[in-house]
């Protein structure tokens, strides 16, 4: 009877590190060969300052103006929010941040230890994430100086693709064109500007927003501007050092940035939209699973205890 109830506590303990690490991975950048870790479970993420949107719901809401989780990292800094904004999904925030919001659509903010804890993990990981996108940089597939006409990064084959760029500014509507199979992955490492007036990067063949980051290295303001959405972005967008100012855009990815400015209906859309789980709802529901674990093992022991009452009987 004891080696039973031994096994089952081998059992038991390696069952609990498998649903440990699979709420890890949960938290990892579905795109992109840089691990974005809780960083990537963000439609918006603000590391060092604030977030302050306004204006109305915008004309790419479906039917939110942001979909998915929000987060201020930094303590001391401020969420502002007003208009007609439509938030869906949780919005987190630090410990002494300040939450000033007059519009309807945006739901109260979620703070505590246990989120102060997320947001320090994500912090820490958007700038391992940024650091580790550099040093793929020093293998690019291929280095572009700068982009100020409509332009395509073209590969014909599936993989793994990274590209180093000095600037990408566009006005009058122009275009840089992310044009690859299914399945593929490009990292976009953009070192001295990002600007927008109005302009875009778009997907072609394949490729999806979830598969595309980003990194931008510069201090100078990542800028979007153009009426109705007019500059567009389908990918993750990771600025450290850098403040995203969308007056206004569209992003279908994430923003995570120092700061975030949005106004006259920008939009975000995570693209998939993953499950911010603070470590105290993973710690209850690992806690679940040890009492549901617990009685199973208890059962066992009672049935076992009952055989060998019966085959005494017998």
């Amino acid at each position: 009877m004891n080696n039973t109830i031994h096994l089952h506590r081998i059992s038991l303990g390696t069952f609990l590190l498998a649903v440990a690490a699979f709420l890890s991975l949960s938290g990892t950048a579905k795109g992109s060969v840089v691990d974005l870790g809780q960083a990537g479970q963000f439609a918006l993420l603000a590391l060092n300052g604030g977030i302050q949107d306004s204006g109305p719901t915008g004309p790419d809401a479906n039917p939110y103006s942001v979909n998915g989780p929000v987060g201020v990292a930094s303590t001391g800094q401020q969420f502002q929010d007003s208009g007609s904004r439509t938030y869906n999904g949780p919005i987190y925030l630090h410990s002494g941040d300040t939450y000033n919001n007059s519009a309807p659509g945006v739901p109260q903010p979620t703070m505590g230890p246990s989120v102060d804890s997320l947001l320090e993990q994500a912090k820490q990981d958007a700038f391992n994430a940024s650091s580790a996108a550099l040093q793929l940089g020093q293998n690019p597939t291929a280095t572009f100086g700068t982009i100020n006409n409509d332009f395509s990064i073209t590969e014909s084959s599936s993989g793994h693709y990274v590209f180093n760029i000095n600037t990408i500014n566009f006005s009058g509507g122009k275009a840089l064109t992310l044009n690859a199979p299914g399945g593929s992955t490009y990292l976009l490492n953009v070192s001295s500007g990002l600007v927008l007036t109005p302009g875009s990067i778009v997907l072609a063949g394949g490729l999806t927003a979830d598969n595309v980051l980003i990194n931008y290295t510069g201090s100078s303001d990542i800028r979007f501007s153009g009426g109705s959405n007019s500059s567009r972005v389908f990918g993750t967008i990771l600025a450290p050092d850098a403040n995203v100012v969308l007056s206004p855009g569209f992003v279908a990815g994430s923003i995570i940035a120092s700061a975030i400015q949005m106004s006259s209906g920008a939009n975000v859309e995570l693209v998939p939209v993953p499950e911010v789980t603070p470590s105290s709802v993973i710690f209850g529901f690992l806690g679940l699973l040890v009492a549901v674990s617990s009685r199973r093992v208890l059962a066992g022991r009672a049935r076992a205890v009952s055989t060998q009452r019966n085959v005494r009987r017998g």
